[in-house]
């Protein structure tokens, strides 16, 4: 068993004049021969003790006066483990290294592997991402002093089990990755989720308060926690027709990654500074819909039609004006052979708006575009920014993916939110507490970083999570 101990250069120094002392006792008459035996044998002990020193990679261990003041006096740079790259997986490092920036994300598997099933003792084979997953973000949450790397082998075979389509060899999307990685979990939840005591089909048909028993409340929740991730979201679509003033569809999408493209101006070329915040608004801008088929304006313009003819047919006015189904209806065919003035299209308006904010917002810039030649070019945005500045925002960015190289190959890394001090456990702690810092995380590379050096990125997936004072 080898024992790690401090190196004291006091210490050496201390022994060195002990034994030269010794070495004068001996012989008085020959003082200057003993002070070259000293001197070399101090020499020797020096360089053979730095040398170990250096070999075994003990430099924090090493004591030295008037340099441990110094550098107590200093700001110590706290790291993570960085990953190996197996063969063109950094795309895959960049997702892994995001969701363990995300506190919520690493509690929210624990949670699952918790829950009360009755084969708990065979989670490693019936959950095995889920298992890999949760062991390899608890390591990668670790604030440290010094460098460590760790391998994503045991997550890569795991998920090649249900993307197997998708190499994990091969340079990928990292968006794409997320994506996978994402619904691989969700199918792995889903079919290792065992009801209690019904059916999903009876859990999710609950839609009274006062009716449901406790028990099945309490069914309904769990099965909610399993299949509703902090990525989840949902985006409405909300469809209006301007020309009769009435709402014509709201429909509703799930989403975990949120797409945003930059603002082109009318020659498709990015607008001049183009902001984050800017690509925001333009996804949630009002889009004008020309020459839109309402099927309500027909039945506005027909039921105008028959009442304004000299022999009024009042069953096809009743028919047209109590009329609710519109699209499926067939009320044309009470109009075959006539021709009505109604020109057949009117002016929509459609807007998106995230309907339900998940507690983890991922946005992906897409950068990817094709000029007027049909080859693919990389789109860039002046300043991606952090909408997350705003004391207003209930988000805080918690990392940046930077992509390098043109669309189809080159390099990913991250910029990633830690503790600049070590907490409790050496845990990463909850994001927006305490002092923070930002590390630069390239596969096994880790580095410190400015916040300046991180808002200047070229993003191309970006992490905020939400703030726990604001849920």
């Amino acid at each position: 068993m080898k024992y790690k101990r401090e190196v004291n250069i006091n210490h050496l120094i201390q022994k060195l004049k002990h034994g030269y002392e010794m070495l004068s006792a001996i012989n008085g008459s020959s003082p200057s021969r003993y002070h070259i035996v000293a001197g070399m044998l101090g020499v020797g002990m020096g360089v053979t003790g730095l040398y170990m020193v250096l070999r075994d990679g003990n430099v924090n261990h090493l004591s030295i006066p008037w340099v441990s003041k110094q550098r107590d006096s200093s700001e110590i740079t706290y790291y993570v483990a960085g990953l190996q790259n197996l063969g063109n997986n950094c795309f895959l490092n960049v997702i892994l290294q995001a969701l363990a920036s995300c506190s919520c994300f690493l509690p929210f598997l624990q949670n699952i592997l918790a829950a009360d099933v009755p084969w708990i003792e065979e989670l490693s084979e019936m959950m095995p991402l889920t298992v890999a997953l949760t062991s390899l973000l608890e390591v990668l949450g670790i604030v440290r002093e010094e460098r460590t790397v760790l391998n994503p082998r045991k997550v890569m075979l795991a998920l090649s089990l249900y993307v197997s389509s998708f190499s994990l060899t091969r340079q990928q999307d990292a968006a794409e990755a997320l994506i996978h990685l994402l619904s691989s979990l969700e199918e792995e939840i889903s079919q290792s989720y065992v009801p209690h005591s019904s059916s999903l089909a009876n859990i999710t048909a609950f839609p009274s308060r006062i009716c449901v028993p406790s028990r099945g409340q309490t069914e309904c929740n769990r099965w909610k926690k399993h299949f509703f991730g902090p990525f989840d979201g949902t985006i409405g679509s909300i469809l209006t027709c301007r020309s009769c003033s009435s709402m014509l569809s709201m429909d509703f999408e799930h989403f975990c990654c949120l797409p945003l493209s930059p603002v082109l101006d009318r020659r498709a070329d990015i607008i001049e500074g183009c902001t984050l915040v800017d690509c925001l608004k333009h996804f949630t801008a009002v889009e004008h819909l020309e020459n839109y088929h309402c099927s309500r304006c027909w039945h506005i313009s027909a039921l105008k039609y028959v009442s304004l003819k000299a022999e009024k047919n009042e069953a096809k006015i009743n028919m047209l004006s109590q009329c609710v189904k519109l699209d499926s209806c067939d009320c044309k065919n009470l109009f075959l052979g006539e021709e009505l003035s109604w020109t057949g299209f009117s002016h929509a308006l459609k807007q998106l708006s995230i309907a339900c904010c998940p507690k983890i917002l991922c946005i992906h810039l897409q950068r990817a575009s094709m000029n007027r030649h049909g080859e693919l070019i990389k789109l860039q945005v002046t300043d991606t920014g952090d909408v997350s500045s705003s004391k207003s925002s209930p988000y805080c960015l918690s990392s940046v993916v930077e992509h390098y190289g043109i669309t189809g190959s080159g390099h990913y890394a991250i910029y990633r939110r830690v503790a600049s001090k070590a907490e409790s456990g050496n845990s990463m702690g909850s994001m927006g507490t305490g002092d923070q810092q930002w590390l630069y995380i390239s596969d096994h590379e880790v580095s410190s970083v400015t916040e300046e050096a991180v808002l200047a990125a070229e993003a191309s997936l970006l992490f905020y999570e939400r703030i726990e004072s604001c849920l």
